[in-house]
């Protein structure tokens, strides 16, 4: 056996190791029902702006949301997490948790009602990493999606 550092691993690798550390997570936790959220802006095809996560366990995960940075500060970034919110509540989510950094936009997240919940100065140097939580309610879904479309399925009974 080789132990081997690499600078740039074959993306297949990287994925092999996600699927083992997801396969033994769903075995030990019982939770088998992960599946992947996504929600774009689209025009012409192409992407403008998205949010990008999955939900699993009754918890929705939001790994990346950008938006053009010419369509920035005109309400796209809300209505993105809105939807995914909305979505998650469907899916039966009780929780949204998601990462950020420092510098990027805690603001934007707080002032959505997300609470910080982690953090972890130096990460990397000279500002945190910040993990932050929102906890979703039923009541909530009428205003929670403010007119964006979204294609969440039917929660399993």
């Amino acid at each position: 056996m080789d132990l081997c550092v690499e600078d740039s691993p074959d993306p297949l690798d990287a994925a092999l190791l996600e699927s083992q550390v997801r396969r033994e997570t769903i075995a030990a936790s019982g939770h088998g029902d992960d599946m992947e959220l996504a929600v774009f802006v689209r025009e012409g095809g192409a992407i403008r702006a998205g949010v990008y996560g999955w939900t699993w366990g009754g918890c929705c995960e939001l790994e990346s949301l950008w938006v053009e940075p010419s369509l920035r500060r005109q309400g796209l970034g809300s209505r993105l997490l809105a939807a995914a919110e909305a979505a998650a509540l469907a899916r039966g989510c009780q929780q949204v948790v998601l990462f950020t950094y420092e510098f990027q936009a805690p603001g934007f997240y707080e002032r959505r009602g997300y609470e910080l919940v982690g953090r972890v100065d130096g990460d990397p140097s000279g500002t945190a990493a910040l993990w932050f939580r929102k906890r979703l309610f039923v009541d909530a879904a009428a205003t929670i999606n403010d007119g964006a479309h979204t294609k969440a399925p039917p929660r399993d009974s």
